[in-house]
């Protein structure tokens, strides 16, 4: 008995400990897909946008007082360019030239300085992988470096093996950039970017909007809250169900029902589902079957353009939080069918057991990759204990009810 109960209990420490991991793992790749999806990705292939051009379009369209204007960012990466340290240490880079935001198009974590601003043409921000090549060393702020025979200076270093660096194109370049990240507030991405480069009076070019993909993923992600949802709802309705015959018991528990249910709202926090993918009538069976395959011709027309390294590190991240997640969604399965609670001292044991894990974990990512907060993987297993404990302590309070009166029927004849 004792074998077992041990068995038992290592069965479920690590399938939760491996569900903790892979869910924590996840949610770091995750976090650098979305936030690669912020943003309406332009890619033009012969053509493209000066930084001289933008600011034009840029001063114009404050004259005409047009409002809600996009943030831009160009940028285009030049390979194979050869960068010399001062101590003439050589190497060929993958050179981004930046017009705009650094951040719009690297998630990459800094762990010193910052990227050039739109403003700094004399700086310039290189990956760890860069920097160690070249200096031997990551702490490589404020040392000179020569790209194509021009001289910048390190204003920050960022997490990346593969050697890059960042540099901000001149405002009065009249060389085209290849690429545009547009950022705009509210819905309809999209359509306002079709407007935006009509108006502009810029080239058309392959648009991706990745609205419905990170919502999409974002549902994924949060795959293992899903699952535990599910059998919260499973249980809820399966305990209802056996006290349809004693309606005061069963008004009694309804109210407990709801206080589940509002529990479980706040818990699973899932992604609000883009306004922008609603069809105008209900009726309309064949719009989701032609919206996602819109979406999939689009983004398959944006690969076969040629996959930049933004691309790449997306479609990675993506790849891997699909797949963390899923093999967490199966622990996390696992583990909830083990958990047994039958006291209030073991509902806080395992409570506290589990928020102090996933707390350590989530820190120790989080210091040395992106990673954001998602409330369902910290609340969502607390919930199931909870509510293990809480079906427990009902089935023994209305079986001892029951028994009570059964016996004082016995005593009555």
């Amino acid at each position: 008995m004792k074998i077992d109960r041990f068995a038992h209990y290592r069965t479920l420490t690590i399938s939760s400990l491996l569900a903790a991991v892979l869910w924590c793992t996840a949610c770091s790749f995750y976090s650098t897909a979305i936030s690669y999806c912020t943003s309406v990705g332009i890619k033009w292939e012969t053509s493209g946008v000066s930084p001289s051009g933008l600011i034009r379009q840029q001063t114009y369209a404050r004259q005409d007082g047009a409002g809600n204007q996009p943030e831009v960012t160009l940028w285009q990466t030049y390979p194979e360019q050869e960068v010399m340290a001062s101590d003439n240490q050589k190497m060929n880079v993958n050179v981004v030239a930046v017009f705009g935001d650094c951040g719009d198009i690297s998630s990459s974590m800094l762990i010193a300085g910052a990227y050039p601003a739109r403003s700094d043409v004399s700086g310039c921000a290189v990956s760890t992988g860069l920097a160690f090549s070249l200096w031997g060393s990551t702490n490589a702020i404020g040392m000179p470096v020569k790209v194509e025979g021009k001289q910048f200076y390190v204003r920050g270093t960022f997490e990346e093996e593969e050697p890059r660096l960042f540099l901000q194109a001149q405002a009065e370049s009249e060389e085209p950039l290849s690429n545009m990240q547009l950022t705009f507030t509210g819905p309809g991405a999209r359509e306002r970017t079709n407007q935006y480069l009509s108006s502009a009076g810029f080239p058309e070019g392959r648009i991706l909007d990745l609205t419905l993909f990170a919502w999409v993923l974002g549902m994924i992600f949060r795959l293992p809250a899903i699952i535990l949802a599910f059998g919260i709802l499973g249980r809820v309705i399966m305990y209802g169900k056996r006290l349809c015959h004693y309606p005061i018991l069963l008004a009694i528990y309804l109210l407990m029902a709801f206080g589940i249910l509002a529990g479980l709202w706040f818990c699973i926090d899932l992604p609000k589902f883009p306004s922008d993918f609603i069809p105008a009538m209900w009726s309309d069976f064949g719009f989701w079957g032609n919206l996602f395959e819109e979406q999939g011709k689009n983004m398959v027309s944006w690969m076969t353009a040629g996959p930049a390294f933004r691309d790449m590190e997306l479609w990675t991240s993506s790849f891997m939080a699909v797949l963390l997640s899923v093999c967490a969604s199966a622990f996390t399965a696992a583990a909830a069918m083990l958990v047994s609670i039958r006291s209030y001292k073991r509902m806080i044991f395992f409570c506290m057991a589990y928020t102090l894990t996933i707390c350590l974990i989530s820190f120790k990512i989080a210091s040395v990759h992106n990673m954001t907060f998602c409330k369902a993987m910290y609340l969502m297993p607390c919930l199931w204990i909870c509510v293990d404990f809480l079906f427990y302590y009902l089935k023994e309070t209305f079986a001892a009810a029951d028994g009570e009166g059964r016996v004082l029927d016995e005593e009555k004849t």
